[in-house]
């Protein structure tokens, strides 16, 4: 080790570098390790944002080309984007050096989806705000309808079954007398049965039957249209509320976190154990070792560069995309359409669509992937791949040093860093009762 530090130097409370003089000439070696970011502060892992990009990639192309074909899918990943995004508010409460884990940066694409779907269906021949919640009343009446008449025919089969043998042989009867009267008397138009009168229809032709069912068929399929055109309406217009709602409070939260000086993150190791103290790195640098809030590991604490970095990311991306959503709602709602009612097209290209979340919101997830892979490829910013390692024993005089070498946290370590700061939340859920246990005794 090159790093001179004088005997009365610091390691840790109460335990000076002299101390170590004697394990040093031992040139003893650690088990090689990694190093991974302490839950929340690691980035979206690449895999997961691939996966992410493979499921939206399709939806965009398909919403440039024919949009209605890609509502239900669009729905599906505005939901999932909504929960993820509130589990992320929820369990990292907007910690600015969490930022890693909550930063709402890829609501834009699903934003220009809801907007789309809603701006669409209500420019639709013979559709308007007003229309469309008719349909759905009606729905809901005719839904309320056939359950009432469900009830009511059910209340009626468990009143016939509780009728005695007697009164079942009288309605046989009956039934017999209404029959030879109805075969004596031509042209009755009516029968007793059950001690009840029943109308006889008059039979109608086959072909005027047939039209007429055909006709209710259409008209019942253009009902059932309006109406779920009417549900993808209501459900996109909330999802797109609350998407947007979500997007502001992110980027009120980034600025708020811009404003807090000398954040730090934990970045931890199994090898920083066993009465490990401190750690110095080839740049003779000194860490203290710190408990991990995930237990069972140390940690050293670092400055949060690169949170600093996607915190003024985050405001400075968030705020394009208020713009870009503004430019996209102009362009879905005035780019208008040609009097034969199709959409305006230039060069063969349709102007009504959210163009501009429909290529920046996949080059968000193709940023993230890139900088996931590089995140998750090299050691933070301060520590070098050698280190070493001071050890003492609070029973012990003497203390003991090895030289380790630390490898980069990998995928490994960037779902377990991110994924504990999505999930933390969930207490004993996620952890288990002992960790939790655990987590209940330190606080």
């Amino acid at each position: 080790m090159s790093c001179q530090f004088s005997p009365d130097f610091s390691i840790a409370p109460n335990v000076t570098y002299s101390i170590f003089n004697s394990s040093f000439s031992l040139n003893t070696e650690c088990p090689e390790s990694y190093l991974r970011p302490d839950p929340g502060g690691a980035l979206i892992p690449w895999l997961y944002a691939l996966f992410l990009l493979l499921f939206h990639l399709p939806a965009c192309i398909i919403r440039a080309v024919r949009w209605e074909s890609a509502q239900y899918l669009a729905l599906c990943l505005a939901l999932f984007n909504v929960t993820v995004t509130i589990q992320s508010y929820v369990s990292t409460r907007l910690n600015p050096a969490q930022v890693l884990v909550w930063m709402p940066l890829t609501l834009l694409l699903d934003i220009g989806a809801m907007l789309q779907m809603v701006v669409l269906i209500l420019e639709m021949p013979g559709y308007s705000v007003s229309v469309l919640l008719r349909a759905l009343k009606e729905q809901i009446i005719l839904i309320g309808r056939i359950i009432a008449e469900g009830s009511h025919r059910k209340k009626g089969r468990e009143e016939g079954r509780e009728e005695g043998q007697e009164e079942r042989q009288e309605g046989i009867s009956l039934n017999n007398m209404n029959e030879e009267s109805a075969g004596s008397a031509s042209g009755a138009q009516s029968q007793v049965a059950n001690g009840r009168t029943m109308e006889i229809q008059p039979v109608l032709p086959r072909a005027i039957t047939a039209e007429t069912a055909e006709t209710g068929r259409v008209a019942a399929n253009r009902r059932w249209t309006k109406v779920k055109h009417a549900l993808v309406a209501l459900f996109a217009t909330f999802f797109g509320l609350t998407l947007f709602v979500l997007q502001m409070y992110g980027l009120k939260a980034a600025k708020d976190g811009l404003k807090k000086k000398n954040l730090t993150v934990k970045w931890c190791s199994p090898t920083f154990r066993d009465f490990a103290l401190a750690v110095t790195t080839g740049n003779c640098q000194l860490y203290r070792i710190i408990d991990s809030s995930s237990y069972g590991i140390g940690c050293i604490e670092l400055p949060a560069y690169q949170q600093e970095d996607w915190l003024k990311g985050t405001v400075a991306a968030l705020s394009i995309s208020l713009v870009c959503q503004v430019v996209d709602l102009l362009l879905v709602k005035f780019a208008g359409r040609t009097k034969q009612g199709r959409d305006r097209k230039v060069r063969g290209t349709r102007l009504r669509r959210p163009w501009l979340s429909l290529f920046i919101g996949p080059l968000i997830f193709v940023l993230l992937i890139y900088y996931g892979l590089i995140t998750a490829n090299q050691l933070p910013k301060g520590v070098t791949d050698v280190i070493w390692i001071y050890r003492k024993d609070s029973t012990a005089d003497i203390g003991r040093v090895c030289r380790g070498s630390l490898k980069s946290p990998g995928l490994r370590g960037m779902i377990i860093g991110w994924t504990d700061g999505l999930f933390g939340s969930w207490g004993s859920l996620y952890n288990g009762r002992v960790i939790s246990k655990m987590i209940h005794q330190e606080l």
